[in-house]
């Protein structure tokens, strides 16, 4: 698996761009809201979700930074400022590795569904022995998420 990002859930991306560009001299992608359809930890419900988010430049690695959303999946929780939430990968057979990170003991945490339900995008995963998730990210979605990390879409 190929990392390409590390994942940051912020309080205020605005000012966590502007902190990381001033301290670190990051240029960053256009914040971009997403809108998601998701199911969490294996439930049947699948819930829309709203993402803000945005890549810093260069990379990789590239930092991802997820605006809080309060009592959802992308929480800081009660401790609040930034928290490493995720590693990202690219992953060329994401049904197969999820299947085989959950034959080694991780559990799946949230993943994007179309609209029949079926697992599509990415998913994030617990390694058995904790850490922070593992997002795994398909491969096919490379073009379009390039693009919008480096301006060109």
């Amino acid at each position: 698996m190929e990392l390409y990002h590390v994942g940051y859930v912020v309080d205020d991306i605005e000012k966590a761009m502007a902190a990381l560009s001033a301290t670190a001299g990051r240029t960053w992608s256009e914040i971009r809201p997403r809108h998601l359809k998701v199911q969490v930890d294996d439930s049947p419900e699948i819930l829309q979700v709203e993402l803000l988010a945005a890549y810093s430049r260069p990379g990789p690695p590239y930092v991802e930074l997820i605006q809080d959303v309060s009592g959802g999946i992308w929480s800081g929780g009660a401790h609040g400022g930034a928290r490493l939430d995720h590693l990202g990968y690219w992953e060329a057979d994401l049904p197969g590795r999820v299947a085989a990170l959950r034959a080694a003991g991780g559990t799946q945490v949230v993943h994007a569904v179309d609209d029949s339900g079926n697992p599509v995008r990415f998913a994030y995963m617990r390694a058995p022995g904790g850490g922070p998730w593992l997002e795994l990210v398909d491969e096919s979605v490379k073009p379009e998420l390039m693009a919008w990390i480096e301006g060109t879409a």
